[in-house]
Protein backbone atom coordinates (compact mmCIF):
# COMPACT_ATOMS: atom_id res chain seq x y z
CA UNK A 1 0.00 0.00 0.00
CA UNK A 2 2.89 1.86 0.49
CA UNK A 3 4.03 1.65 -2.43
CA UNK A 4 0.98 2.63 -4.51
CA UNK A 5 0.90 5.94 -2.42
CA UNK A 6 4.18 6.74 -3.16
CA UNK A 7 3.61 5.82 -6.50
CA UNK A 8 0.24 8.25 -6.65
CA UNK A 9 1.67 11.27 -5.18
CA UNK A 10 4.78 10.64 -7.13
CA UNK A 11 2.60 10.86 -10.12
CA UNK A 12 0.65 14.25 -9.23
CA UNK A 13 3.88 15.66 -8.22
CA UNK A 14 5.36 14.96 -11.90
CA UNK A 15 1.84 16.11 -13.11
CA UNK A 16 2.30 19.55 -11.75
CA UNK A 17 5.97 20.05 -12.48
CA UNK A 18 5.31 18.69 -16.26
CA UNK A 19 2.20 21.18 -16.34
CA UNK A 20 4.50 24.23 -14.82
CA UNK A 21 7.21 23.96 -17.15
CA UNK A 22 5.27 23.46 -20.08
CA UNK A 23 3.47 26.60 -19.21
CA UNK A 24 6.88 28.41 -19.04
CA UNK A 25 7.77 27.25 -22.10
CA UNK A 26 4.59 28.07 -24.19
CA UNK A 27 4.94 31.47 -22.25
CA UNK A 28 8.57 32.15 -23.70
CA UNK A 29 7.17 31.48 -27.23
CA UNK A 30 6.43 33.83 -29.72
CA UNK A 31 3.25 31.62 -30.34
CA UNK A 32 1.02 30.02 -28.21
CA UNK A 33 1.88 27.11 -30.72
CA UNK A 34 5.32 27.11 -31.64
CA UNK A 35 6.68 25.04 -35.24
CA UNK A 36 9.06 22.98 -32.53
CA UNK A 37 7.34 20.10 -31.71
CA UNK A 38 9.92 18.36 -29.53
CA UNK A 39 11.12 19.53 -26.22
CA UNK A 40 14.40 19.34 -26.73
CA UNK A 41 14.15 21.19 -29.88
CA UNK A 42 15.84 20.52 -33.18
CA UNK A 43 19.74 20.41 -31.76
CA UNK A 44 20.30 23.45 -34.04
CA UNK A 45 19.75 21.58 -37.00
CA UNK A 46 21.47 18.05 -36.09
CA UNK A 47 18.49 16.34 -36.23
CA UNK A 48 17.10 17.35 -39.32
CA UNK A 49 20.64 16.50 -40.75
CA UNK A 50 20.65 13.01 -39.68
CA UNK A 51 16.97 12.23 -41.40
CA UNK A 52 18.46 13.67 -44.59
CA UNK A 53 21.13 11.63 -43.97
CA UNK A 54 18.81 8.47 -43.48
CA UNK A 55 18.25 8.50 -39.18
CA UNK A 56 15.98 9.69 -37.01
CA UNK A 57 14.61 8.71 -33.45
CA UNK A 58 11.80 9.71 -31.80
CA UNK A 59 11.69 9.89 -27.79
CA UNK A 60 8.47 9.80 -25.84
CA UNK A 61 6.95 9.78 -22.05
CA UNK A 62 3.40 9.13 -21.47
CA UNK A 63 2.05 9.13 -17.67
CA UNK A 64 -1.63 8.16 -16.71
CA UNK A 65 -2.56 8.84 -12.96
CA UNK A 66 -6.39 7.90 -12.20
CA UNK A 67 -8.06 8.11 -8.72
CA UNK A 68 -10.78 6.17 -8.28
CA UNK A 69 -13.02 8.69 -6.20
CA UNK A 70 -16.40 6.82 -6.11
CA UNK A 71 -17.75 3.39 -5.96
CA UNK A 72 -15.91 0.16 -7.37
CA UNK A 73 -14.24 -2.00 -4.55
CA UNK A 74 -12.23 0.63 -3.13
CA UNK A 75 -10.77 4.50 -2.84
CA UNK A 76 -7.24 5.09 -4.55
CA UNK A 77 -5.42 6.05 -7.31
CA UNK A 78 -2.56 4.33 -9.09
CA UNK A 79 0.36 6.04 -11.59
CA UNK A 80 1.59 4.14 -14.58
CA UNK A 81 4.19 5.12 -17.69
CA UNK A 82 5.62 4.51 -20.64
CA UNK A 83 8.92 5.46 -22.18
CA UNK A 84 8.91 5.02 -25.85
CA UNK A 85 11.71 5.05 -27.95
CA UNK A 86 11.97 4.57 -31.80
CA UNK A 87 14.54 4.07 -34.70
CA UNK A 88 14.36 4.95 -38.09
CA UNK A 89 16.64 4.11 -40.95
CA UNK A 90 15.91 5.22 -44.23
CA UNK A 91 18.01 2.07 -46.20
CA UNK A 92 17.81 3.78 -49.15
CA UNK A 93 19.87 6.89 -48.30
CA UNK A 94 22.27 5.01 -45.85
CA UNK A 95 22.98 1.86 -48.10
CA UNK A 96 21.40 2.36 -51.30
CA UNK A 97 18.76 0.13 -50.88
CA UNK A 98 15.28 0.70 -52.62
CA UNK A 99 12.36 2.40 -51.46
CA UNK A 100 12.84 0.23 -47.67
CA UNK A 101 13.10 1.11 -44.08
CA UNK A 102 13.67 -0.11 -40.81
CA UNK A 103 12.31 0.29 -37.85
CA UNK A 104 13.60 -0.40 -34.47
CA UNK A 105 10.98 0.50 -31.57
CA UNK A 106 11.72 0.05 -27.17
CA UNK A 107 9.17 0.33 -24.31
CA UNK A 108 9.36 0.43 -20.86
CA UNK A 109 6.38 0.53 -18.35
CA UNK A 110 6.37 0.93 -15.19
CA UNK A 111 3.55 1.80 -12.34
CA UNK A 112 0.26 0.14 -11.24
CA UNK A 113 -3.33 -0.20 -12.61
CA UNK A 114 -6.04 1.52 -11.15
CA UNK A 115 -8.75 -0.89 -12.43
CA UNK A 116 -6.54 -3.99 -10.37
CA UNK A 117 -6.14 -2.30 -7.17
CA UNK A 118 -9.40 -0.14 -6.47
CA UNK A 119 -12.05 -0.68 -8.93
CA UNK A 120 -12.25 -4.59 -9.66
CA UNK A 121 -9.54 -5.77 -7.45
CA UNK A 122 -11.81 -9.36 -6.70
CA UNK A 123 -11.99 -9.54 -10.41
CA UNK A 124 -8.55 -8.95 -11.36
CA UNK A 125 -9.60 -5.41 -12.88
CA UNK A 126 -12.84 -4.78 -14.71
CA UNK A 127 -12.69 -5.60 -18.64
CA UNK A 128 -12.12 -2.66 -20.27
CA UNK A 129 -9.01 -1.12 -17.94
CA UNK A 130 -9.08 2.59 -17.27
CA UNK A 131 -5.38 2.99 -18.21
CA UNK A 132 -4.34 2.33 -21.74
CA UNK A 133 -0.90 2.20 -20.92
CA UNK A 134 -0.95 -0.24 -18.46
CA UNK A 135 0.13 -3.79 -19.43
CA UNK A 136 3.62 -5.48 -19.65
CA UNK A 137 5.40 -3.55 -16.48
CA UNK A 138 8.75 -3.60 -17.56
CA UNK A 139 11.34 -3.24 -20.75
CA UNK A 140 10.52 -4.31 -23.92
CA UNK A 141 11.94 -4.86 -27.42
CA UNK A 142 9.02 -4.44 -29.66
CA UNK A 143 9.01 -3.85 -33.24
CA UNK A 144 12.07 -4.95 -35.34
CA UNK A 145 10.43 -4.72 -39.07
CA UNK A 146 11.50 -3.22 -42.44
CA UNK A 147 8.62 -1.49 -44.84
CA UNK A 148 9.76 -1.94 -48.76
CA UNK A 149 7.41 0.15 -50.99
CA UNK A 150 6.48 -1.14 -54.91
CA UNK A 151 4.04 0.31 -57.61
CA UNK A 152 4.80 4.10 -57.01
CA UNK A 153 4.35 3.33 -53.33
CA UNK A 154 0.84 1.82 -53.48
CA UNK A 155 1.92 -1.26 -51.84
CA UNK A 156 3.40 -1.18 -48.69
CA UNK A 157 4.76 -5.07 -47.18
CA UNK A 158 6.13 -4.92 -43.50
CA UNK A 159 7.76 -7.95 -42.06
CA UNK A 160 9.73 -9.39 -38.94
CA UNK A 161 8.78 -8.73 -35.79
CA UNK A 162 5.92 -6.32 -36.15
CA UNK A 163 2.39 -5.71 -33.64
CA UNK A 164 -0.62 -6.72 -35.55
CA UNK A 165 -2.51 -3.87 -34.04
CA UNK A 166 -0.34 -1.33 -35.35
CA UNK A 167 -1.84 -2.40 -39.25
CA UNK A 168 -5.57 -3.35 -38.02
CA UNK A 169 -8.31 -2.47 -35.98
CA UNK A 170 -6.79 0.93 -36.45
CA UNK A 171 -7.83 4.62 -36.29
CA UNK A 172 -6.07 8.29 -35.60
CA UNK A 173 -8.74 8.88 -33.17
CA UNK A 174 -8.90 6.05 -31.13
CA UNK A 175 -6.04 7.18 -29.19
CA UNK A 176 -8.02 10.13 -27.85
CA UNK A 177 -9.19 8.51 -25.46
CA UNK A 178 -7.26 6.80 -22.07
CA UNK A 179 -9.87 3.53 -21.31
CA UNK A 180 -8.12 0.61 -22.82
CA UNK A 181 -11.64 -0.30 -24.63
CA UNK A 182 -10.61 1.19 -27.53
CA UNK A 183 -7.05 2.96 -27.56
CA UNK A 184 -5.09 1.37 -29.62
CA UNK A 185 -7.72 -1.17 -30.89
CA UNK A 186 -11.14 -2.30 -29.68
CA UNK A 187 -9.91 -4.40 -27.00
CA UNK A 188 -12.36 -7.65 -27.66
CA UNK A 189 -9.66 -9.13 -29.73
CA UNK A 190 -7.17 -9.37 -27.10
CA UNK A 191 -8.33 -11.85 -24.40
CA UNK A 192 -7.86 -15.27 -26.51
CA UNK A 193 -5.67 -17.40 -23.71
CA UNK A 194 -2.62 -17.81 -25.22
CA UNK A 195 -2.35 -14.30 -26.67
CA UNK A 196 -2.00 -14.51 -30.40
CA UNK A 197 -2.65 -11.31 -31.68
CA UNK A 198 -0.62 -8.78 -30.52
CA UNK A 199 -0.52 -5.10 -29.69
CA UNK A 200 1.93 -2.75 -28.26
CA UNK A 201 4.53 -3.16 -26.68
CA UNK A 202 3.95 -6.97 -27.72
CA UNK A 203 5.03 -8.06 -31.20
CA UNK A 204 5.34 -10.87 -33.54
CA UNK A 205 7.23 -12.79 -36.37
CA UNK A 206 4.79 -11.39 -39.44
CA UNK A 207 4.30 -10.49 -42.59
CA UNK A 208 1.56 -7.82 -43.95
CA UNK A 209 0.57 -6.55 -47.62
CA UNK A 210 -1.65 -3.42 -47.81
CA UNK A 211 -2.57 -2.11 -51.59
CA UNK A 212 -4.21 1.24 -52.42
CA UNK A 213 -6.08 1.75 -55.82
CA UNK A 214 -4.88 3.74 -57.98
CA UNK A 215 -7.62 6.24 -57.32
CA UNK A 216 -6.57 5.69 -53.74
CA UNK A 217 -10.39 5.22 -53.08
CA UNK A 218 -9.87 1.50 -51.76
CA UNK A 219 -7.30 -0.20 -49.72
CA UNK A 220 -6.87 -4.06 -49.13
CA UNK A 221 -4.72 -5.15 -46.64
CA UNK A 222 -3.80 -9.14 -45.18
CA UNK A 223 -0.95 -10.29 -43.15
CA UNK A 224 0.27 -13.66 -41.60
CA UNK A 225 1.42 -13.93 -37.77
CA UNK A 226 2.93 -16.26 -35.90
CA UNK A 227 0.31 -17.26 -33.45
CA UNK A 228 2.03 -18.14 -30.39
CA UNK A 229 3.58 -14.79 -29.23
CA UNK A 230 4.72 -15.88 -25.44
CA UNK A 231 5.94 -18.66 -27.01
CA UNK A 232 3.63 -21.13 -24.80
CA UNK A 233 2.69 -23.83 -27.34
CA UNK A 234 -0.86 -23.92 -27.27
CA UNK A 235 -0.80 -24.38 -23.26
CA UNK A 236 -3.12 -21.87 -21.22
CA UNK A 237 -1.72 -22.50 -18.29
CA UNK A 238 2.18 -22.09 -19.50
CA UNK A 239 3.84 -19.37 -18.46
CA UNK A 240 4.81 -16.34 -20.64
CA UNK A 241 8.37 -17.04 -22.07
CA UNK A 242 9.19 -13.81 -23.93
CA UNK A 243 8.26 -11.03 -21.99
CA UNK A 244 10.58 -8.80 -23.26
CA UNK A 245 10.13 -9.77 -26.61
CA UNK A 246 14.05 -10.52 -27.29
CA UNK A 247 13.51 -14.58 -27.52
CA UNK A 248 13.04 -14.86 -31.57
CA UNK A 249 11.90 -18.62 -31.84
CA UNK A 250 9.11 -19.04 -33.78
CA UNK A 251 6.36 -20.89 -31.99
CA UNK A 252 4.34 -24.07 -32.04
CA UNK A 253 0.45 -22.91 -31.97
CA UNK A 254 0.01 -22.04 -35.84
CA UNK A 255 -0.82 -19.00 -37.26
CA UNK A 256 -2.87 -15.41 -37.25
CA UNK A 257 -4.47 -14.74 -40.39
CA UNK A 258 -5.97 -11.21 -40.92
CA UNK A 259 -7.44 -8.91 -43.52
CA UNK A 260 -9.37 -5.64 -44.26
CA UNK A 261 -11.13 -3.56 -46.81
CA UNK A 262 -11.13 -0.27 -46.42
CA UNK A 263 -13.01 2.34 -48.34
CA UNK A 264 -12.30 6.20 -48.46
CA UNK A 265 -14.57 8.98 -49.11
CA UNK A 266 -13.05 11.89 -50.02
CA UNK A 267 -9.71 10.76 -48.58
CA UNK A 268 -7.50 13.66 -47.67
CA UNK A 269 -9.88 16.29 -48.50
CA UNK A 270 -9.17 19.54 -47.35
CA UNK A 271 -12.82 20.83 -48.08
CA UNK A 272 -15.38 18.25 -47.95
CA UNK A 273 -15.98 15.82 -44.91
CA UNK A 274 -13.99 12.49 -45.58
CA UNK A 275 -14.20 9.43 -43.95
CA UNK A 276 -12.95 6.03 -43.74
CA UNK A 277 -14.92 2.56 -43.32
CA UNK A 278 -13.62 -0.70 -42.89
CA UNK A 279 -14.73 -4.15 -43.09
CA UNK A 280 -12.13 -7.21 -41.32
CA UNK A 281 -11.82 -10.17 -39.40
CA UNK A 282 -8.82 -12.58 -38.10
CA UNK A 283 -8.95 -16.31 -38.07
CA UNK A 284 -6.27 -18.28 -35.82
CA UNK A 285 -5.72 -22.21 -36.33
CA UNK A 286 -3.91 -22.73 -32.95
CA UNK A 287 -5.00 -24.20 -29.43
CA UNK A 288 -7.16 -21.77 -26.71
CA UNK A 289 -8.37 -21.93 -23.62
CA UNK A 290 -11.94 -23.23 -23.70
CA UNK A 291 -13.81 -20.69 -21.84
CA UNK A 292 -16.86 -23.31 -20.38
CA UNK A 293 -14.95 -25.41 -18.67
CA UNK A 294 -12.84 -25.08 -15.22
CA UNK A 295 -9.72 -26.72 -16.12
CA UNK A 296 -6.77 -25.92 -18.62
CA UNK A 297 -8.96 -27.50 -21.35
CA UNK A 298 -8.27 -25.91 -24.92
CA UNK A 299 -10.25 -25.84 -28.36
CA UNK A 300 -8.62 -25.57 -31.58
CA UNK A 301 -9.41 -22.05 -33.47
CA UNK A 302 -10.71 -18.88 -33.40
CA UNK A 303 -12.16 -16.00 -35.68
CA UNK A 304 -13.77 -12.62 -35.16
CA UNK A 305 -15.10 -10.08 -37.53
CA UNK A 306 -15.02 -6.17 -36.96
CA UNK A 307 -16.39 -3.35 -38.39
CA UNK A 308 -15.03 0.43 -38.00
CA UNK A 309 -16.20 3.91 -39.32
CA UNK A 310 -14.58 7.25 -38.88
CA UNK A 311 -16.27 10.34 -40.56
CA UNK A 312 -15.43 14.13 -40.13
CA UNK A 313 -18.72 15.76 -39.49
CA UNK A 314 -18.52 18.99 -39.55
CA UNK A 315 -15.66 21.64 -40.73
CA UNK A 316 -16.18 25.51 -39.85
CA UNK A 317 -14.61 26.15 -43.23
CA UNK A 318 -12.64 25.27 -45.86
CA UNK A 319 -9.01 24.04 -45.57
CA UNK A 320 -10.11 24.14 -41.90
CA UNK A 321 -7.88 21.41 -38.85
CA UNK A 322 -10.49 22.44 -36.86
CA UNK A 323 -14.38 20.69 -36.67
CA UNK A 324 -16.23 17.51 -35.12
CA UNK A 325 -15.22 13.96 -36.09
CA UNK A 326 -17.41 10.97 -34.92
CA UNK A 327 -16.02 6.92 -34.28
CA UNK A 328 -17.98 3.55 -34.75
CA UNK A 329 -16.42 -0.09 -34.15
CA UNK A 330 -18.32 -3.21 -33.87
CA UNK A 331 -16.60 -6.17 -32.93
CA UNK A 332 -17.92 -9.62 -33.12
CA UNK A 333 -17.09 -13.31 -31.74
CA UNK A 334 -17.09 -16.06 -34.18
CA UNK A 335 -15.70 -18.50 -31.60
CA UNK A 336 -17.06 -17.71 -28.19
CA UNK A 337 -15.38 -20.75 -26.17
CA UNK A 338 -12.29 -18.86 -26.99
CA UNK A 339 -12.99 -15.13 -27.14
CA UNK A 340 -14.41 -13.13 -23.72
CA UNK A 341 -16.45 -10.48 -25.48
CA UNK A 342 -18.76 -12.00 -27.65
CA UNK A 343 -19.52 -8.30 -29.27
CA UNK A 344 -17.50 -4.86 -28.79
CA UNK A 345 -19.74 -1.58 -29.81
CA UNK A 346 -17.62 1.75 -29.44
CA UNK A 347 -18.85 5.00 -30.62
CA UNK A 348 -17.48 8.09 -29.99
CA UNK A 349 -16.72 12.26 -30.85
CA UNK A 350 -13.69 14.34 -31.47
CA UNK A 351 -13.27 17.71 -31.67
CA UNK A 352 -10.71 19.86 -32.34
CA UNK A 353 -10.41 23.15 -31.69
CA UNK A 354 -14.04 23.58 -29.67
CA UNK A 355 -12.57 26.27 -27.85
CA UNK A 356 -11.49 29.35 -30.25
CA UNK A 357 -7.75 30.12 -30.12
CA UNK A 358 -6.97 26.64 -29.03
CA UNK A 359 -7.01 25.41 -32.48
CA UNK A 360 -4.94 21.96 -31.74
CA UNK A 361 -7.11 20.82 -28.44
CA UNK A 362 -9.01 18.31 -28.69
CA UNK A 363 -12.20 17.07 -27.34
CA UNK A 364 -13.50 13.62 -26.91
CA UNK A 365 -16.68 11.44 -25.83
CA UNK A 366 -16.47 8.15 -25.56
CA UNK A 367 -19.11 5.80 -25.43
CA UNK A 368 -18.14 1.33 -25.04
CA UNK A 369 -20.20 -1.47 -24.08
CA UNK A 370 -18.97 -5.19 -24.18
CA UNK A 371 -21.12 -8.12 -23.97
CA UNK A 372 -19.60 -11.59 -22.43
CA UNK A 373 -20.25 -14.57 -23.88
CA UNK A 374 -22.81 -16.97 -22.33
CA UNK A 375 -19.57 -19.96 -22.68
CA UNK A 376 -18.22 -18.44 -19.57
CA UNK A 377 -21.24 -18.65 -17.26
CA UNK A 378 -20.87 -22.36 -16.99
CA UNK A 379 -17.30 -22.60 -15.86
CA UNK A 380 -17.68 -19.68 -13.03
CA UNK A 381 -20.70 -21.00 -11.55
CA UNK A 382 -18.52 -24.63 -11.30
CA UNK A 383 -16.06 -22.51 -9.31
CA UNK A 384 -18.47 -20.45 -7.26
CA UNK A 385 -18.34 -17.21 -9.22
CA UNK A 386 -20.74 -14.58 -10.20
CA UNK A 387 -21.20 -14.79 -13.94
CA UNK A 388 -19.84 -12.20 -16.24
CA UNK A 389 -22.63 -10.35 -18.42
CA UNK A 390 -21.82 -6.89 -19.79
CA UNK A 391 -19.72 -3.55 -18.65
CA UNK A 392 -19.90 -0.21 -20.14
CA UNK A 393 -17.45 2.58 -20.45
CA UNK A 394 -18.65 6.31 -20.54
CA UNK A 395 -15.44 8.99 -20.70
CA UNK A 396 -14.91 12.89 -21.34
CA UNK A 397 -11.65 14.69 -21.66
CA UNK A 398 -9.92 17.63 -23.15
CA UNK A 399 -6.05 17.17 -24.40
CA UNK A 400 -4.06 20.24 -24.07
CA UNK A 401 -1.37 21.14 -26.34
CA UNK A 402 1.01 23.04 -24.29
CA UNK A 403 3.78 23.73 -26.89
CA UNK A 404 7.09 22.23 -27.23
CA UNK A 405 5.63 18.74 -27.41
CA UNK A 406 4.01 18.69 -24.09
CA UNK A 407 0.35 17.51 -23.82
CA UNK A 408 -1.91 17.61 -20.78
CA UNK A 409 -5.40 15.97 -21.08
CA UNK A 410 -7.64 15.68 -17.98
CA UNK A 411 -9.82 12.83 -18.37
CA UNK A 412 -13.22 11.41 -16.34
CA UNK A 413 -14.37 7.79 -16.59
CA UNK A 414 -17.65 6.38 -15.46
CA UNK A 415 -17.45 2.63 -15.32
CA UNK A 416 -20.89 0.71 -15.22
CA UNK A 417 -21.19 -2.53 -13.30
CA UNK A 418 -17.30 -3.12 -13.62
CA UNK A 419 -16.41 -6.73 -14.52
CA UNK A 420 -20.15 -7.47 -15.46
CA UNK A 421 -21.15 -8.92 -12.23
CA UNK A 422 -23.40 -7.15 -11.12
CA UNK A 423 -21.98 -7.04 -7.38
CA UNK A 424 -19.54 -4.46 -8.24
CA UNK A 425 -20.93 -0.96 -7.79
CA UNK A 426 -20.67 1.74 -10.84
CA UNK A 427 -16.92 3.64 -10.34
CA UNK A 428 -16.08 6.85 -10.92
CA UNK A 429 -12.67 8.22 -11.60
CA UNK A 430 -10.68 11.19 -12.67
CA UNK A 431 -7.42 11.83 -13.79
CA UNK A 432 -5.13 12.65 -16.39
CA UNK A 433 -2.32 12.13 -19.08
CA UNK A 434 0.50 14.13 -19.87
CA UNK A 435 2.76 13.19 -22.91
CA UNK A 436 6.00 14.51 -23.60
CA UNK A 437 8.05 14.53 -27.25
CA UNK A 438 11.47 14.85 -27.15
Amino acid sequence: MARQQHAWLGGWASLALLATTSLAFASAASSSFPSDSYLTGNWNGLRDRWQQDGFAFYLNYTSEPMWNVSGGERRGGTYTQNLGLDLHFDLAKLFGVPATRFLVKLAKRDGDSVSAEYVAPSEGGNLFPVQQIYGGQTWHLVNVQLNTTLLDDRLDLAYGRIVANDDFLRSPLYCQFLNNSICGSPKAVFFENPFAFSAYPSAQWGLRARYDTPDRRWTLQAAVYDADINLQGGDPAAPPRNAHGDTWGFGDNGVVLAGELHYHHLRDSKTGLPGTYKLGGFWMNGDYQDLSRTDNATVNGNAMLWLLADQRLYRPEPGSERGLSALGAWVFSLEDKVNFLDQQVSLGLVYQGLIPGRKQDTAGLLFTKGWATDQQHQARRASGLPTQHAETVLELNYKIVLGHGITLQPDIQYIIDPAGTGEIDNAFLIGAQVTIDF
